[in-house]
This record gives structure tokens, sequence and C-alpha cells, in this order.
């Protein structure tokens, strides 16, 4: 049997351009089955599975989903996908799921993508691809591909990024069919004891020290970049069993949640671990900065009265004041004081990040003592201990400690048979 690529497309718009990529999918070696999403007109191309078979799955008919508002119609057609998409995993009959779209299929097709595992191939071809895609791809591994033109028509340029978009999906099908199944044995392998941490690089050296201890130690440690996702991600992998521990040393997204920034963790940041009952260990490095545009894109309200800095020509980073710190301490508080288990708080009172420190640019004792203090009254009486070490999070020696405050609280809930 060959690998098997979904194809997942609006054949009332994109039906000629599918066929095409169906096409060059078969001639790299694997089958393709295309599916039908499209809301709108009667398409003339004809697809594997259509839309009346593929509305099987919510009981509703092709006629009656076209006499919807737009937005129900697409909502309707993404929720039949996403189902009929999982039964075809599950059955093992396909091996690598893909899409292609403008704005209405880059919806529909990802929707669906996100529903299925980590490791399994899934790729969008978009023309929202050089926009800001976390609605599309959110903690998970869906890739998405810049379509470059429109998805309209075939000419040089399309056929060009189509036929490339056909062989990486074959490849892809293949692959999985050849390498996975060795992925998912080690992700099922428990023997070992996985702890996720989180970075940027104004904490990597502390982070990077904590990581080496514990890997000599024997832990797996799985590093996750706290741009937003980064951290959405790590919880995604906790919930899945697949993370077994976190020493979360960066939680920059907590800020840029509450604050408006770049590297929005959500509002359920720092959830999971609790409700997993899993050892936690939390430093609140880069809790003075938030992720802001570059200097000339930034929004009215950051530009007066703020300590900016010019991290690179994509990217300013802001200073947290009083005010914020505050906030992401109490924000903290709501999260941890709902700990049934114990959890490990380590303050680095000489500072948070590689810019806070004496003569660098956010230096700012104030906002630090006023996290500090916040947590320090809002969590007595809880299941966490605060540890308090006079370090900064560079000092060296820091980050080793931290993975051995990590380790004896994992032989901790060993112990009591929590883990």
């Amino acid at each position: 049997m060959k690998p098997q690529v979904a194809l997942i497309a609006t054949y009332d718009t994109k039906g000629a351009e599918a066929e095409y990529i169906k096409e060059r999918i078969k001639s790299y070696g694997c089958e393709c089955l295309t599916i039908d999403v499209g809301v709108g007109e009667k398409p003339k191309e004809i697809p594997d599975v259509t839309l009346d078979q593929l509305l099987s799955y919510s009981g509703k008919t092709s006629a009656e989903v076209r006499l919807l508002p737009r937005g129900e119609a697409v909502s309707c057609a993404s929720n039949a996908v996403e189902k009929y998409l999982l039964d075809l995993y599950s059955l093992g009959k396909i091996h690598a799921a893909v899409g292609i779209g403008g704005a209405g299929g880059t919806q529909i097709v990802s929707q669906a993508l996100r529903a299925l595992p980590f490791g399994f191939p899934k790729y969008v071809l978009s023309t929202l691809a050089s926009g800001n895609t976390r609605w599309y791809m959110q903690e998970t591994d869906v890739s998405i591909i810049p379509s470059i033109t429109d998805v309209a028509g075939l000419n040089s340029i399309s056929k060009t990024i189509f036929d490339r978009f056909a062989a990486l999906s074959a490849s892809q099908a293949k692959w999985y069919c050849d390498n996975f199944p060795v992925h998912e044995e080690e992700l099922k392998d428990n023997s070992s004891f996985r702890i996720g941490q989180t970075m940027y690089g104004t904490t990597t050296k502390g982070v990077t020290e904590a990581r080496i201890a514990l890997e000599n130690d024997g832990y797996q440690v799985i590093v996750f970049h706290a741009s937003g996702s980064g951290g959405r991600s790590m919880e995604h992998f906790v919930r899945q069993g697949i993370i077994h521990g976190i020493l979360d040393m960066t939680i920059a997204e907590i800020g840029a949640h509450l604050v408006g920034g770049l590297h929005d963790g959500g509002p359920n940041r720092m959830e999971a671990a609790i409700d997993m009952g899993i050892p936690l260990v939390v430093v609140p490095g880069a809790a003075d900065t938030v992720v802001l545009p570059p200097m000339d894109n930034l929004p009215e309200k950051f530009k007066k009265g703020r300590i900016l800095n010019f991290h690179n020509p994509t990217m300013t980073t802001m200073r947290t004041n009083v005010e914020e710190n505050i906030a992401i301490a109490n924000f903290l508080v709501k999260k941890l004081s709902k700990a049934t288990r114990p959890v490990k708080l380590l303050l680095p009172l000489g500072g948070l990040s590689s810019i806070d420190r004496p003569g660098a640019i956010f230096y700012y004792p104030e906002a630090n003592e006023a996290l500090f203090q916040t947590l320090k009254d809002g969590l007595k009486g809880t299941q966490v201990e605060i540890i308090e070490d006079k370090r900064h999070i560079y000092d060296t020696g820091f980050g080793k400690d931290a993975a051995y405050i990590m380790d004896n609280l994992v032989k901790h809930y060993r112990e009591k048979n929590y883990i």
C-alpha cells in the first residue's frame, strides 16, 4: 500500500489548484485523497470526498449549509472535516494531512490539522502565512507555508509553489510510514523522566546551567522558547503525559498576556502542572520583560514614560513597571495557590534577566521588590514554598541550584507515590 496524503481544499474556488497538487503528489509516489470543504457554489471539479459526504458528520446537507451565513457555514465545514480526518487517522488510512486556502480555507484546514497528534505530518499552504499565524498553529506542530501568489489559477509562479508543496507532502507521508513508529515509541516510553523548561535569550545562561545539571542527573530536558506558543506547547505536552515535570524559569508570557505583548501565553498559563499534579519549580525569570513590535511600529500607549530596549530590528523589549509586576505576581498567586501538592518558587533577588542588573537598562529594583513581596504575601499558607536567593539568575551556581531543587522535588513526589 502506498502512503496516502489527505488534501483538504475549498473546491468551489480552488478545485483546479487542488487537482493539480493531487496529481503532483501522485507523481511523487503517494496516493492522494481530496476532501472538499467549500461552502460556496457547487464545484466543477470532483473531489474524492464531496461536501455532502463530509457533512454526514454534522447531520446537514450541502444545500442547508450553503444557506447559512458564511461564518456559520465555515464553522460547520470546519467541525465536520476535523471529525472526518480524525477517523481517517485512527483507521490508519492517511499518513499526512495537508490543505490549501485563503482566509476561510486556512481556518477550516488548520482547525482539522490541529486535532491530529504531535508528529503526524500536517501542512497548510496559505495566503496568510506572512501574517499572524498564531491563531492557526496555536500550540501544535502544524506548519504553514506561504503561497506567495493567491491560490487562484495555475501559472509559472503558482505551479512552482504547488509542485514544491506536493513534493513536501509526499515525502512527509513516506517519512511517517518509514520512520515515525520509532519516534512514537520513544514518546510513549516513560522510563526517562522528561522535564520542560522555558527560556529567553536573556535567561539562557541560568536555564542552560540548570538543564546541563539535570541532564547529568539522568533527566531528559526539553526547552521551550517563551514566545507565547512555546509555553502553551510545553503545557500541552504536560497534559498529554509526555512531560513529567516543569522547571519554569522564564515567565515573560504572563506579562505579555496582561500588558498586551507579542509573546502572550494566554489566560491558562501555569495551569497544566497544577492540574496534572506533577513536580513544578518556578523561577520568575524575565518577569521584567514584555516583547513588543519594532520601535517604529509601537502602539501609542507604550511610547511615553516607558523603559524600552532595542532588542533587534524586529523586536522591542519593554521593562515592566511596579504595577505590572504586581499584576504578574497576582496572576502567579491565583494559579499556584490551587496546588494540592508541593510547589517550589525560587526568587533570584539579584535580578531577573541578563539586562536586569546594576548599570543595565532593565535594572529596576523597586519593580522586582513589588513582584517578590506580592508573591510572598499572596502565597502564605499554600502548598508553595518560597526560596529566596540573593544571587542574580545569571550568577554561577544559580541554575545548578534550581536543578537541585527540581531533583529533590521529583524524589519527594516519588516517595509519596504522586508520580
